[in-house]
């Protein structure tokens, strides 16, 4: 009798369970359906919460309420849209990133390829703008972190891949900035569309470059100058510094080495002279008189052309 009873006592436990999995599964149904009357009435991120709830709960049953699940879960990703797009209005930033990226990973999650992209874009934007804010305060830490994620978000992002680079530069993280402005430039020659970003980085690079070359050249090491100088090839004024630079701490075989490519570069006339000038100097101090006549003679214009004329006589007696 005891083992009837027992089984008895296990059957009608049983009975509950299976009444309690019922009854919870048409909770489900009537949260869904609360959810469903705030969508109709375009309450959307009122609905939010209610759909989430509709989520816990239909894990909750299991496999009853799989299709009640998946139907709350379709419309969260517009729900957050929605709430992330009131936020911004609002000035809201970071609670709209943090909206938008919620209605991102929700798309993704249903398979909704179109709506994460479009969200993941829409983060990007949002971070450019945060970081836009910043680099314009000279917060550079602080912009370089929003754009950092910004193009974490929308790698082919060009206009973030300069805003990045521009960063790095100010803060002197010269090899990280080089890097995504080369990547800039490269993106104009392949696409016009991007053209104004290229020219833009082709000048920052220009201009940070012969800066870091600068201050190189003030503390006399020759190696940088020559590194930074090798950034921007084409900038007459780094090859004339490289080659000043190099006269002045006596380092003629780098004046031998590179200045063709500095007076090949140079447009202006009298720096043109001045280039040939000292080339014609560093092969007169490496024994080598007929190549140190040889470009004293382009010396026709500048500020040592009487000095080369001297010059010359010497090396050619």
């Amino acid at each position: 009798m005891k083992q009837v009873k027992l089984w008895g006592m296990t059957l009608a436990a049983m009975m509950m369970v299976l009444g309690a999995s019922a009854q919870n599964k048409e909770e489900v149904e009537l949260k869904m359906k609360e959810a469903g009357e705030l969508l109709n009435n375009k309450k959307l991120i009122e609905a939010i919460p209610v759909l989430e709830e509709v989520v816990k709960m239909g894990q909750a049953v299991g496999a009853d309420a799989v299709d009640i699940v998946t139907e709350a879960q379709k419309y969260l990703p517009t729900c957050y849209q929605q709430k992330g797009s009131d936020l911004y209005k609002a000035q809201k930033i970071d609670e709209a990133i943090a909206a938008f990226v919620k209605a991102e990973n929700m798309a993704d999650l249903q398979g909704d390829v179109m709506m994460s992209r479009k969200m993941g874009r829409t983060v990007s934007q949002l971070y450019m703008m945060q970081g836009i804010n910043s680099f314009n305060t000279k917060d550079y830490n602080k912009a370089l972190e929003s754009f950092q994620k910004g193009l974490k978000q929308d790698p082919d992002n060009i206009q973030l891949a300069y805003f990045t680079a521009k960063s790095y530069a100010e803060m002197g993280q010269l090899e990280q900035a080089m890097e995504l402005y080369k990547q800039v430039i490269a993106a104009g020659a392949e696409n016009s569309k991007f053209a104004k970003q290229a020219t833009d980085a082709k000048a920052d690079m220009d201009t940070y470059m012969l800066v870091a070359a600068s201050e190189a050249a003030k503390a006399g090491d020759i190696e940088k100058v020559q590194t930074y100088v090798a950034a921007i090839p084409e900038n007459a004024d780094a090859n004339l510094l490289l080659i000043q630079t190099a006269n002045n701490l006596k380092k003629y075989d780098v004046v031998i080495a590179k200045g063709a490519d500095a007076y090949a570069a140079q447009a202006d006339a009298g720096k043109k002279g001045d280039i040939a000038f000292l080339i014609g100097v560093a092969y007169q101090n490496r024994g080598n008189n007929a190549k140190a006549a040889e470009w004293l003679r382009k010396v026709t214009a500048g500020s040592n052309v009487a000095a080369a004329k001297a010059l010359l006589a010497d090396v050619t007696a």
